[in-house]
């Protein structure tokens, strides 16, 4: 990684008994683009009000291009914001939310004007058709440029954005998330983005913290979050997963028993024993109805369910106990499987994974 821009340092924040942050640290290299992943609860939001400084650490550094700012108030700190539920002055016109931090810092209004029509064209709200507008004449998507203008204005060293997308539909929410993500690039800002959404982290983010209970239980690139998870609940929590339960009949020969078939899983049974129980967790794009030259490992067990979505079939498969998804491509010459017919997946060894 590059040199690092932003530092958190073993953070922790609690509130009276209770802990919500706990051991938190994470280095951001400038202008990097880092996603806070996790359930409501997990000590996300928290963590970035403490660098926006609106929360103080129980313990612990934050420092931003070498300046300790833990202790300074947010006004002390030149950070940008963009809140969930956008906070734009309803009494001020577009213009002049954009323009609010430039006239706290003193710009002179010459340069403040340049600069809102600056930002309003980086939004694509231009200055003679949105300027005079109030917020309540925007839809929420626009509401929502206008507070990512207004927090961009002033230059900020850093960008926080507290699940700014959360109230929008679906379809504008893609389409401003890769506004975003374009703007963020296009300015090199150092970006940090909280969300609940893993669609959203996976596809616009460099790195993403997976946070839970407080603690970011692991940090990496959208790739190797997704496709090499360092715990069951980073496993779970981000992607669809299809999960079977095994015991190690031959650890010496990494051979697993899962409902009474026989599965070689070869180097992935390190440190287990005859006898454990181990669950062993697939994604459904690893799975084939079909057996592939590139599988080695097959399960055999019936149809449970088809669910018919146009381009894709969805099938459940009914393996011992557990239920695994995977999609198949609708062809017109290929009937869709039948409700309790016999199936065999098959798969590679090696995208499984091993959840202790």
């Amino acid at each position: 990684m590059a040199e690092t821009y932003l530092s958190i340092q073993n953070v922790k924040k609690s509130f009276g008994q209770t802990t919500v942050v706990q051991d938190f640290n994470l280095d951001i290299a400038k202008g990097e683009f880092v996603s806070f992943l996790g359930p409501s609860g997990c000590g996300k939001t928290t963590v970035l009000r403490m660098v926006a400084g609106f929360e103080e650490p129980t313990s612990g550094s934050i420092v931003v291009s070498g300046k300790d700012i833990t202790r300074l108030k947010p006004n002390q700190r030149n950070i940008g914001m963009v809140f969930q539920a956008y906070a734009l002055f309803p009494n001020l016109t577009v213009a002049q939310n954009v323009a609010f931090g430039l006239k706290v810092a003193g710009v002179s209004k010459a340069d403040s004007d340049a600069r809102v029509k600056e930002m309003l064209g980086i939004i694509k709200l231009p200055m003679d058709e949105f300027g005079a507008r109030y917020p309540y004449q925007l839809s929420g998507g626009q509401q929502q440029r206008i507070a990512l203008a207004r927090a961009l204005a002033p230059s900020p060293k850093l960008l926080l954005l507290d699940e700014p997308l959360s109230a929008l539909d679906a379809k504008v929410r893609v389409s401003l998330r890769e506004e975003i993500r374009s703007i963020q690039q296009k300015l090199g800002i150092t970006t940090i983005f909280v969300t609940h959404d893993q669609e959203e982290a996976l596809s616009i983010s460099d790195r993403i913290a997976v946070m839970y209970g407080g603690r970011a239980e692991q940090v990496g690139a959208p790739f190797e979050i997704y496709n090499r998870p360092a715990s069951k609940f980073v496993a779970n929590f981000v992607g669809t997963l299809n999960v079977l339960e095994g015991t190690v009949s031959d650890a010496s020969n990494g051979a697993v028993r899962v409902a009474a078939q026989e599965l070689s899983l070869k180097g992935k049974l390190n440190g287990s024993k005859n006898g454990d129980a181990l669950s062993l967790a697939l994604r459904p794009e690893a799975i084939s109805l079909r057996r592939r030259p590139d599988h080695d490992a097959t399960l055999s067990g019936t149809i449970a369910d088809v669910h018919f979505l146009g381009s894709v079939i969805r099938v459940r498969v009914g393996i011992g106990g557990s239920v695994v998804s995977l999609d198949t491509f609708n062809t017109s010459h290929t009937p869709p499987p039948v409700v309790g017919q016999p199936a065999e997946i098959s798969f590679s060894s090696g995208d499984v994974l091993v959840l202790h």
